[in-house]
């Protein structure tokens, strides 16, 4: 209240205010009025200490103002004993803030345009409209603004002034549409609009709209809007919209890191937060998860935003290069050091990675005789080529990678205990995809958009596949399903993907997975063994009652022929038939 009364003290304070030939009315940010002076009080036949402080609807003429200037910044106010008022509303600013809104009114025979802009800050509001605004007496051009000129390309120098009867065989568009809107504005005495299409290709909409005095028009304004970039931002938001009304609230996605990590899932917004705090220091990583759980994604997640992000990132799967190799990839070799070696010999990989990060991945599949060397170089951060007798040092952040339980390797020997306490610093676990149901939604459109762009297709995934691919437990985890989607996208003949598109594999998985879902035991005193047995019988009777043979159950439950026959006479079940191969 205290900032509005300022202003209002301020206002009424300005002669040209008081003095100005048309009423003016003035609204704080709220709507409420500040000031009125006394040609408003006049045209619009209120006092002024009857409305100061009170809401613009306190008018009478409230109704037909908001129908006037609805969208618009200027119109016809029709009074009582058929006065007709030009009105016009301009925000003013303090400081570039919008502070509040002023009224004009102004009796129709009253003076010239460029006057009430002049008076009533029009002129500002003209220069401030992203669509071209042209305004015309009865022969020219009298103002253009800037936005014109950004459409049209033309100079000032090129639009005002200019007689509008020049304008009939103007090579440019848009001058050429002034002069026909102006004139069928004049014969018609109400707004004209027409759409044209500029030489680079652009669509405009230009509207003439009439200033009538006694009936005759003395004034057009011109309004020339590129409508170009609002069809295309039309289309973008009409696109955005169906994909978002197509996709359930509960999964839209919150997230997603740089184009390969979908966060949605509570377990996998966790791994991201812990993986965003150990990218700042140089703790050495091990991440264990399932094959195909991204193991190295979150590795080079963690490298782009650590203070190493400059250096090399080098990875080697421990796994896939023989161990008479692995030590001279890992650790060089020098000329001459063993048969076949390069003339120049070769830094290892250690030595490539200096000042950035080293990424074993399957670590646990190392062999024990290396496993020693790489204990000693994560202590020393140096370590000796093949046939070298100088060490080579380097400064990399070790992160670590299995699918394995490397605890279970040290019990049985077959990874030292050394070195698995010497990884294992920070531990990233990563859960498999079967325990983050809620991503697998938001991996599939991931995935679907890739190939999509990447194929040139425009396919989209129906709610029916997608309560298919959430039953699913996915034991090839994130890996597999990239995978399935991009054979749908590929193979399928239709726009929209439904179930029948799927591998039959998933499709036959999917029958034992409900299966098992279906069977209930209840806890109490039965033992797992008989809880076990119970689950047999039950899953071999439902089986039998779906398909025909022996073979067709153990296809369907992922066992052998033959245990399906020991099963069946353990349990006593019959009803399937034995499968025979026919004689030649």
């Amino acid at each position: 209240m205290e900032e509005d009364f300022s202003f209002q003290k301020a206002f009424s304070s300005y002669d040209f205010i008081k003095s100005a030939p048309m009423g003016i009315i003035i609204t704080d940010s709220r709507g409420i009025i500040i000031t009125a002076n006394k040609e408003a009080e006049s045209l619009l036949k209120i006092k002024a200490g009857e409305v100061v402080g009170k809401a613009l609807s306190a008018l009478e003429c409230h109704k037909e103002l908001d129908m006037q200037l609805g969208g618009r910044n200027r119109g016809i106010l029709h009074m009582a004993a058929g006065l007709k008022l030009l009105i016009s509303k301009s925000p003013f600013h303090v400081h570039n803030k919008t502070k509040g809104t002023i009224y004009a009114f102004q009796d129709i025979p009253a003076p010239a345009i460029q006057e009430t802009l002049h008076y009533c800050n029009l002129e500002a509001l003209i220069e401030g409209s992203y669509d071209g605004i042209i305004l015309t007496d009865h022969e020219r051009i009298i103002k253009v603004n800037s936005s014109f000129l950004r459409i049209s390309g033309l100079r000032k120098e090129y639009a005002e002034g200019k007689l509008i009867s020049e304008l009939s065989d103007s090579p440019h568009i848009c001058l050429k549409s002034i002069y026909e809107v102006f004139h069928r504005a004049c014969r018609d005495k109400k707004s004209v609009t027409v759409m044209r299409t500029m030489h680079q290709g652009n669509e405009i909409y230009v509207t003439g709209a009439p200033i009538k005095c006694n009936g005759e028009a003395v004034h057009v304004a011109v309004n020339i809007r590129d409508v170009t970039e609002l069809q295309y931002l039309k289309e973008k938001v009409s696109r955005l919209t169906a994909l978002y009304l197509s996709t359930p609230k509960e999964s839209q996605i919150d997230k997603i890191i740089g184009e390969e990590i979908v966060i949605e899932s509570p377990a996998i917004k966790r791994v991201l937060e812990l993986t965003l705090r150990i990218a700042q220091v140089d703790s050495v990583v091990l991440i264990n998860g399932e094959s195909g759980t991204g193991k190295e994604i979150f590795a080079k997640l963690v490298h782009s935003l650590s203070a190493r992000n400059n250096r090399p990132f080098i990875s080697i799967n421990c796994g896939a290069i023989p161990e008479n190799l692995l030590e001279s990839e890992l650790f060089g070799y020098e000329k001459g050091s063993f048969t076949g070696a390069g003339k120049e010999g070769k830094p290892g990989l250690f030595e490539l990675a200096d000042g950035g990060i080293i990424f074993l991945d399957e670590i646990g599949e190392m062999p024990l005789s290396l496993q020693v060397k790489l204990l000693k170089v994560l202590q020393d951060m140096k370590a000796y080529r093949l046939g070298g007798v100088k060490p080579v040092t380097f400064d990399v952040r070790i992160i670590a990678a299995t699918n394995r339980n490397l605890l279970g390797l040290v019990k049985e020997g077959r990874f030292r205990e050394d070195l698995f306490y010497r990884i294992y610093v920070v531990p990233i676990e990563i859960p498999p995809l079967r325990e983050r149901r809620e991503d697998i939604f938001p991996l599939s459109w991931h995935f679907l958009k890739k190939y999509n762009q990447k194929y040139k297709q425009a396919k989209t995934i129906s709610s029916e596949l997608i309560e298919v691919l959430e039953s699913y437990s996915w034991p090839g985890n994130v890996r597999e399903l990239q995978n399935v989607i991009e054979r749908l996208v590929v193979t399928s003949d239709s726009d929209v993907l439904k179930p029948e598109h799927l591998p039959r594999s998933i499709h036959q998985k999917n029958e034992t997975e409900k299966l098992f879902l279906k069977t209930r035991t209840e806890p109490g005193d039965v033992s797992l063994f008989h809880a076990r047995e119970q689950v047999e019988k039950t899953l071999l009777a439902r089986a039998i009652s779906m398909k025909q043979t022996t073979r067709e159950i153990a296809h369907l439950l992922g066992i052998d022929h033959s245990t399906v026959v020991r099963k069946l006479q353990k349990y006593g079940l019959s009803g399937a038939k034995k499968h025979h191969k026919k004689p030649i």
